[in-house]
């Protein structure tokens, strides 16, 4: 027999980021990276026995990640597990030459109605009396629907379960009664809206739920969706394909309505050129068909089809670290759009290093603003991405969804569309998305509704996408600085403002517009001044031949 014991025990290590400045402070020497690597392994070494470069998980040694710049390999980002004494050293070294960060965890910015549970405390009298409730969930054709989480709330107990095959679940709460429930939500996993039964009807038995079908499915006639016509779909010119990176949860691979050109993971010790066709969540395959479902006979078409989808899978467990390579993984394959529908609350000056070289090599980043309902997440409150609002339409949705509980007073001045209540806002917000109510792919195969600023952002970046592949000016340019600005404002240029405030719409919501393409890029202050000498030049030599003449 063997005692157990914490798996963490002895010095608490973390995971924390290590990189410069943009400028080293003038009274002290430089960082050398590479060097301090080498440093930081020999010292894990001596205090632990053993330290693991470029990956390891045991828990008995420190992990070390290199992180190098995919044009360049420069080391720009070292990703280390430390312990608060190691950190405190280095900064005591270093001091501001050295940026050292904890590698905080990053979230989806999906919007799930099951969030709203009520919180009931687990909490029953020794004596309260177990009420057992089954109930039946079937299509409108009687057919079960398996798969499908199913809450049932009372004054005081909750439970939740998940329909088996033959559609049934069994509820079983404690000290409630029949006329006591409050609340009957079903949320299917693919192929059925939600529904939400206030003061449900109950019996003990022989209960039976119906669901009504999405509109889009593998058996049915290809759907247009309310947020591919809010935003338009306009034909998109044979030719150089665009390429998008969704750094997401990874891709189902092999579904028949949406294909990806290629992909990445760093989710998991696995096979990266092999793990990112895994999704787990279905988040990333819906965002994926968001903005890219194929053009074809069945289900929906996305907003930019035809394009380049480049997966790289960064959850489960994301972090700034994976963002980071992920977003070196996009530079590296000269993608044109990244879709990050993720975010958190921290802030990191490292990461946004990495997002200022992307804009430097060329491409347009596009973040979802959160779901918090408060300020702007990050990455997408960094100036360099553009952040994406998340709007809804009015009548776009059963009223009997979980959908419904997003409309807000928030309205646009037509009425149609309202500000999401769960959406983050605030001045950083460049644009508005549809976000709620959004019918996309799912692994299974099949299709769900989702909301959330994870299902705007991709509608924005679709956007993006179409409007740089009817742009050839904006496509002709070095792929630099100036390239991903002309692109940004190419998308701002397209905006209209639904009247809804500033910190919740940004410049408006961009509309694709058939047969039209963006202006061409504004000319840089170089640009413009080499155009005024030109003018000057030819002015001077029209009036010398004046007078010559004369």
């Amino acid at each position: 027999m063997t005692e157990v014991t914490s798996k963490s025990a002895g010095p608490e290590k973390k995971k924390y980021l290590i990189g410069k400045p943009d400028i080293t402070p003038a009274h002290l020497d430089e960082v050398d990276l590479e060097r301090l690597s080498l440093e930081i392994a020999h010292r894990t070494q001596a205090d632990f026995g053993t330290a693991s470069l470029e990956g390891g998980d045991d828990q008995g040694q420190f992990t070390m990640e290199l992180l190098r710049d995919p044009e360049t390999n420069t080391l720009h980002t070292l990703s280390v597990e430390l312990t608060e004494q190691h950190v405190h050293e280095l900064q005591e070294r270093h001091q501001s030459a050295l940026i050292i960060e904890q590698d905080e965890e990053l979230f989806l910015q999906t919007h799930s109605g099951l969030q709203e549970m009520s919180q009931h405390p687990v909490f029953a009298p020794a004596n309260a009396k177990e009420l057992k409730v089954s109930i039946k969930v079937v299509d409108q054709s009687g057919v079960a629907v398996p798969g499908a989480r199913v809450d049932l709330m009372g004054e005081v107990w909750s439970d939740q379960q998940v329909t088996n095959t033959q559609g049934n679940v069994t509820l079983r709460l404690f000290g409630e009664t029949l006329d006591s429930l409050e609340e009957l939500r079903i949320k299917p996993a693919i192929g059925f809206w939600s529904k939400i039964i206030l003061d449900p009807n109950l019996a003990l038995k022989d209960n039976i739920v119906t669901l009504s079908a999405l509109p889009a499915s593998l058996n049915t006639p290809q759907s247009e969706l309310w947020g591919n016509k809010a935003v338009g779909n306009v034909a998109m010119p044979a030719g150089n394909r665009i390429r998008v990176a969704v750094i997401d949860s990874g891709f189902a691979d092999g579904h028949p309505d949406v294909s990806a050109a290629g992909g990445r993971g760093f989710a998991v010790d696995g096979n990266p050129d092999e793990d990112w066709k895994l999704d787990d969540s279905g988040h990333g395959t819906h965002v994926a068909g968001t903005i890219g479902a194929l053009n074809n006979a069945i289900g929906m078409r996305g907003v930019a089809e035809p394009v380049d989808i480049f997966p790289l899978r960064v959850f489960p467990k994301a972090s700034f670290s994976k963002l980071i390579a992920a977003i070196d993984t996009a530079i590296e394959l000269n993608v044109d759009v990244v879709n990050m529908s993720l975010g958190g609350t921290k802030e990191s000056q490292l990461l946004r290093q990495r997002m200022q070289a992307a804009r430097n090599a060329g491409i347009l980043l596009v973040a979802a603003a959160g779901n918090s309902g408060g300020p702007v997440m990050y990455p997408a409150a960094y100036p360099e991405v553009m952040a994406v609002a998340a709007i809804g339409k009015v009548g776009s949705f059963p009223a009997d969804s979980f959908h419904s509980r997003h409309v807000t007073p928030h309205k646009s001045q037509d009425g149609q569309y309202f500000s999401a209540a769960f959406t983050c806002y605030g001045p950083e917000i460049d644009v508005c998305g549809p976000g709620v109510a959004i019918i996309s792919t799912l692994p299974g195969p099949g299709f769900g509704s989702y909301d959330g600023t994870s299902m705007a952002s991709p509608h924005v970046a679709g956007v993006a996408a179409a409007l740089l592949s009817l742009s050839p000016a904006i496509q002709g340019m070095a792929r630099n600085a100036a390239r991903s600005q002309a692109l940004f404002d190419a998308v701002l240029n397209q905006c209209q403002s639904l009247g809804l405030p500033a910190e919740r719409q940004g410049s408006g919501l961009p509309v694709l517009r058939a047969a039209s393409t963006p202006p061409p890029p504004s000319p840089s202050a170089d640009e413009s001044w080499d155009a005024v000498s030109d003018l000057i030049r030819r002015a001077l030599e029209a009036a010398r031949a004046i007078k010559e003449n004369g």
